[in-house]
Protein backbone atom coordinates (compact mmCIF):
# COMPACT_ATOMS: atom_id res chain seq x y z
CA UNK A 1 0.00 0.00 0.00
CA UNK A 2 0.86 3.43 -0.61
CA UNK A 3 2.37 5.46 2.01
CA UNK A 4 0.43 8.53 3.00
CA UNK A 5 2.31 11.71 2.22
CA UNK A 6 1.43 14.44 4.29
CA UNK A 7 2.08 18.41 3.90
CA UNK A 8 2.71 20.00 7.19
CA UNK A 9 2.42 23.53 7.95
CA UNK A 10 2.41 25.93 10.87
CA UNK A 11 3.14 29.21 12.37
CA UNK A 12 6.63 28.86 13.83
CA UNK A 13 9.30 26.18 12.96
CA UNK A 14 9.60 24.74 16.32
CA UNK A 15 5.57 23.41 16.00
CA UNK A 16 5.99 22.45 12.03
CA UNK A 17 9.35 20.44 13.33
CA UNK A 18 7.14 18.57 15.39
CA UNK A 19 4.12 17.70 13.75
CA UNK A 20 6.88 16.51 10.60
CA UNK A 21 8.44 14.83 13.68
CA UNK A 22 5.26 12.96 14.65
CA UNK A 23 4.21 12.45 10.97
CA UNK A 24 7.52 10.85 10.23
CA UNK A 25 7.29 8.00 13.26
CA UNK A 26 4.39 6.88 11.80
CA UNK A 27 4.58 3.75 9.38
CA UNK A 28 2.93 4.16 6.27
CA UNK A 29 3.29 8.13 6.28
CA UNK A 30 5.72 10.46 4.93
CA UNK A 31 5.87 14.49 5.52
CA UNK A 32 6.61 16.25 1.56
CA UNK A 33 8.85 19.12 1.17
CA UNK A 34 7.41 22.48 2.26
CA UNK A 35 8.06 23.08 -1.32
CA UNK A 36 6.07 20.58 -2.78
CA UNK A 37 2.22 20.93 -1.19
CA UNK A 38 1.12 19.80 -4.32
CA UNK A 39 2.83 16.21 -3.95
CA UNK A 40 0.87 15.35 -0.88
CA UNK A 41 -2.02 13.47 -0.27
CA UNK A 42 -3.19 15.56 2.95
CA UNK A 43 -2.21 18.78 5.06
CA UNK A 44 -1.75 19.10 8.81
CA UNK A 45 -1.80 22.22 9.98
CA UNK A 46 -1.22 24.11 13.87
CA UNK A 47 -2.41 27.38 15.31
CA UNK A 48 -3.41 28.10 18.82
CA UNK A 49 -6.44 29.95 17.59
CA UNK A 50 -8.49 30.11 14.65
CA UNK A 51 -8.94 34.19 13.29
CA UNK A 52 -9.24 35.46 10.11
CA UNK A 53 -5.19 35.60 9.27
CA UNK A 54 -5.00 31.86 9.70
CA UNK A 55 -8.53 31.67 7.82
CA UNK A 56 -6.68 33.96 5.20
CA UNK A 57 -3.51 31.66 5.08
CA UNK A 58 -5.71 28.29 4.58
CA UNK A 59 -7.44 29.79 1.88
CA UNK A 60 -3.95 30.84 -0.19
CA UNK A 61 -2.75 27.23 0.85
CA UNK A 62 -6.16 25.83 -0.52
CA UNK A 63 -5.61 27.34 -3.68
CA UNK A 64 -2.21 26.47 -4.22
CA UNK A 65 -2.72 23.28 -3.40
CA UNK A 66 -6.46 21.82 -2.89
CA UNK A 67 -5.90 18.87 -0.01
CA UNK A 68 -8.07 17.91 2.43
CA UNK A 69 -7.23 19.60 5.68
CA UNK A 70 -6.50 18.30 9.48
CA UNK A 71 -6.09 21.65 11.55
CA UNK A 72 -5.18 20.87 15.37
CA UNK A 73 -6.13 23.86 17.53
CA UNK A 74 -7.20 24.93 21.06
CA UNK A 75 -9.40 28.13 20.04
CA UNK A 76 -11.88 27.97 17.44
CA UNK A 77 -15.68 29.10 17.23
CA UNK A 78 -18.06 26.75 15.60
CA UNK A 79 -19.32 29.73 13.18
CA UNK A 80 -16.17 29.39 11.80
CA UNK A 81 -17.23 26.30 10.21
CA UNK A 82 -18.51 27.43 6.94
CA UNK A 83 -15.32 29.24 6.22
CA UNK A 84 -12.88 26.45 7.16
CA UNK A 85 -14.95 24.21 4.84
CA UNK A 86 -14.32 26.75 1.99
CA UNK A 87 -10.75 25.85 3.16
CA UNK A 88 -11.03 21.89 2.45
CA UNK A 89 -10.76 21.31 6.16
CA UNK A 90 -12.17 17.96 7.66
CA UNK A 91 -11.33 17.80 10.91
CA UNK A 92 -10.26 19.60 13.67
CA UNK A 93 -8.07 18.46 16.52
CA UNK A 94 -7.57 20.22 20.27
CA UNK A 95 -3.33 20.80 19.73
CA UNK A 96 -3.15 20.64 23.28
CA UNK A 97 -4.19 16.63 23.48
CA UNK A 98 -3.19 16.31 20.10
CA UNK A 99 -0.96 12.92 20.60
CA UNK A 100 1.15 11.33 17.52
CA UNK A 101 -1.59 8.50 17.45
CA UNK A 102 -4.40 10.93 17.10
CA UNK A 103 -2.89 12.94 14.45
CA UNK A 104 -1.93 10.07 12.79
CA UNK A 105 -5.73 8.54 12.50
CA UNK A 106 -7.15 12.19 11.30
CA UNK A 107 -4.78 12.27 8.85
CA UNK A 108 -5.59 8.68 7.72
CA UNK A 109 -9.47 9.46 7.30
CA UNK A 110 -8.76 12.49 6.04
CA UNK A 111 -6.52 10.45 3.06
CA UNK A 112 -9.19 8.13 2.47
CA UNK A 113 -12.44 10.06 2.56
CA UNK A 114 -13.81 8.73 5.92
CA UNK A 115 -17.01 10.36 6.86
CA UNK A 116 -16.69 13.10 9.91
CA UNK A 117 -19.08 14.52 11.85
CA UNK A 118 -19.60 18.28 10.40
CA UNK A 119 -17.14 21.11 11.08
CA UNK A 120 -19.58 23.39 13.83
CA UNK A 121 -20.19 20.04 15.11
CA UNK A 122 -16.33 19.17 15.82
CA UNK A 123 -15.89 22.88 16.39
CA UNK A 124 -18.28 22.32 19.51
CA UNK A 125 -16.74 18.93 20.62
CA UNK A 126 -12.91 20.49 20.66
CA UNK A 127 -14.66 23.46 22.77
CA UNK A 128 -15.99 20.77 25.21
CA UNK A 129 -12.91 18.70 25.08
CA UNK A 130 -10.79 21.38 26.23
CA UNK A 131 -13.48 22.82 28.72
CA UNK A 132 -12.92 22.57 32.48
CA UNK A 133 -16.37 21.07 34.00
CA UNK A 134 -17.44 24.53 35.79
CA UNK A 135 -17.29 25.52 31.44
CA UNK A 136 -13.91 27.38 31.85
CA UNK A 137 -11.29 26.77 28.90
CA UNK A 138 -8.38 25.19 30.46
CA UNK A 139 -4.59 26.77 28.98
CA UNK A 140 -3.35 24.54 26.81
CA UNK A 141 -0.09 24.59 29.41
CA UNK A 142 -2.47 23.52 32.36
CA UNK A 143 -3.61 20.45 30.05
CA UNK A 144 -0.05 19.32 29.23
CA UNK A 145 0.87 19.65 32.98
CA UNK A 146 -1.81 17.95 34.12
CA UNK A 147 -1.83 15.09 31.49
CA UNK A 148 2.42 15.21 32.31
CA UNK A 149 1.28 14.40 36.33
CA UNK A 150 -1.37 11.81 35.09
CA UNK A 151 1.76 9.69 33.66
CA UNK A 152 3.46 10.04 36.56
CA UNK A 153 5.73 12.83 35.87
CA UNK A 154 6.74 14.78 39.25
CA UNK A 155 7.52 18.79 39.28
CA UNK A 156 11.50 18.79 37.93
CA UNK A 157 10.45 16.17 34.86
CA UNK A 158 7.56 18.25 34.12
CA UNK A 159 9.86 21.33 33.78
CA UNK A 160 12.22 19.32 31.95
CA UNK A 161 9.97 18.26 29.77
CA UNK A 162 8.63 21.15 29.26
CA UNK A 163 11.64 23.44 28.87
CA UNK A 164 10.79 25.33 31.85
CA UNK A 165 11.46 26.40 35.34
CA UNK A 166 10.03 24.63 38.42
CA UNK A 167 8.69 27.47 39.56
CA UNK A 168 6.67 27.91 36.10
CA UNK A 169 5.19 24.39 36.40
CA UNK A 170 3.79 25.02 40.14
CA UNK A 171 2.47 28.12 38.86
CA UNK A 172 0.62 26.38 36.36
CA UNK A 173 -0.20 23.75 38.75
CA UNK A 174 -1.88 26.37 40.52
CA UNK A 175 -3.89 27.93 38.41
CA UNK A 176 -5.49 24.30 37.19
CA UNK A 177 -6.12 23.76 40.54
CA UNK A 178 -8.09 27.15 41.08
CA UNK A 179 -9.77 26.51 37.77
CA UNK A 180 -11.36 23.29 38.71
CA UNK A 181 -12.02 25.00 42.24
CA UNK A 182 -9.71 22.33 44.09
CA UNK A 183 -7.08 22.20 46.87
CA UNK A 184 -4.24 19.90 45.32
CA UNK A 185 -3.25 18.71 42.15
CA UNK A 186 -4.10 15.04 42.92
CA UNK A 187 -8.03 16.15 43.00
CA UNK A 188 -7.69 18.60 39.53
CA UNK A 189 -5.57 15.69 37.90
CA UNK A 190 -8.76 13.29 39.19
CA UNK A 191 -11.24 16.02 37.84
CA UNK A 192 -9.60 16.72 34.46
CA UNK A 193 -9.45 12.62 34.07
CA UNK A 194 -13.27 12.19 34.90
CA UNK A 195 -13.93 15.46 32.71
CA UNK A 196 -12.52 13.36 29.85
CA UNK A 197 -9.52 16.04 29.53
CA UNK A 198 -6.88 13.66 29.46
Amino acid sequence: MARVRVFVQAGDPISAVGLASYIRAQPGMLVVPSRLPADADVALTVTDRVNADFIGALTKAAQAAPLPTVVATDNVDPEQAPSLHRCRVVALLPRSAATSSRLAGAVMEAATGVSAPSLAEQAENLRREIAGPDGAMLAPRELTVLQLMADGHDTPEIADIMACSDRMVKSIILSATKRFNVHNRVHAVACALRAGLI
